[in-house]
């Protein structure tokens, strides 16, 4: 399967003649690291963000009529799941043209330009000038976001409704920059804003469809969806959205970060989840006689 290729994303788009109205990202799923990025932390480091894999894991759903949008730019370079003003500006050699919003995600150095590489080692040696933080935006973040909205909106124009599941993994314990710092984390977290996001029968039957398949989920904790859920997610407009991580250790080598053994099997029983969540989709497009 060829992708539609540019330097923010690649746009798998659905691999068979049925589309559904199904459309799964992955925004830290990319490692390029741009030649005008210079830090100093390490590789090393910087590979701890990676949500490795995370993309190849989910491409079958695109052969049960589903699109899939991954990055390819590091979210370490820029974060493609916070606020576009989510910056903090103490990282900037200037003052920001416009008016800044930093979010609780800045202040723990996890913002739209990332402060902290991993708790107290941090990015950057020197101030960043802004006209290089707006060519980050321009040139990366604000292409993955107008893709995923064309996609979500000609789905939703022909289709009535549209489904939208913002896809991640997680390290198997929280560190200093999470809220859960230290805690061993479920298999998987559905996320949906505390129901704000999607039909709760949405996140509901995802979630039971990870259980029935021997998994541990929890719901809303430490995760409850970051910017991709709450502006793709509005269910009075029939357009639900959801979060799922993937705890790491399920399916790679967190120190070597390569898969392990249970790489292929986790890949098929997302699969098959995917399978679950459009069998539930064709239901409700009959439902409301809505077969694009």
């Amino acid at each position: 399967m060829t992708p539609i290729l540019t330097d923010s994303y690649q746009l798998y788009q659905p691999a068979k003649a049925r589309v559904l109205p199904l459309v799964f990202d992955s925004p830290h799923s990319g490692l390029i690291l741009p030649d005008d990025f210079a830090s100093v932390a390490s590789l090393e480091q910087i590979k701890t963000g990676w949500d490795a894999f995370v993309d190849e894991l989910w491409l079958p759903a695109t052969t049960e009529g589903a699109s899939l949008l991954a990055a390819r730019v590091s979210r370490m370079y820029i974060d493609l799941n916070r606020a576009p003003d989510d910056i903090d500006p103490a990282l900037l050699a200037e003052q920001w043209p416009g008016v800044l919003q930093p979010s609780v995600y800045s202040q723990r150095g996890m913002g739209l330009i990332r402060a902290l590489a991993v708790p107290g080692q941090p990015m950057y040696q020197h101030l960043l000038p802004v006209a290089a933080v707006a060519h980050r935006i321009t040139q990366y973040y604000q292409p993955y976001h107008q893709c995923l909205a064309n996609v979500l909106q000609q789905l939703k124009q022909q289709f009535g409704q549209v489904w939208h599941i913002d896809c991640h993994s997680m390290k198997s314990k929280g560190n200093a920059m999470n809220i859960d710092h230290n805690q061993p984390r479920a298999d998987i977290v559905i996320g949906d804003l505390d129901g704000s996001s999607a039909d709760p029968e949405f996140s509901a039957l995802v979630a039971q469809s990870f259980r029935q398949a021997g998994y541990q989920v929890a719901v809303n904790y430490p995760y409850k969806g970051g910017y991709l859920t709450a502006s793709c997610g509005q269910p009075k407009l029939r357009q639900h959205s959801i979060q799922i991580e993937i705890n790491r250790a399920l399916y790679m080598n967190e120190q070597q970060f390569c898969r392990n053994a249970n790489f292929d099997r986790l890949q098929a029983d997302l699969k098959h989840v995917t399978q679950t969540v459009a069998s539930y989709i064709q239901h409700h497009l009959q439902q409301n006689g809505e077969q694009g």
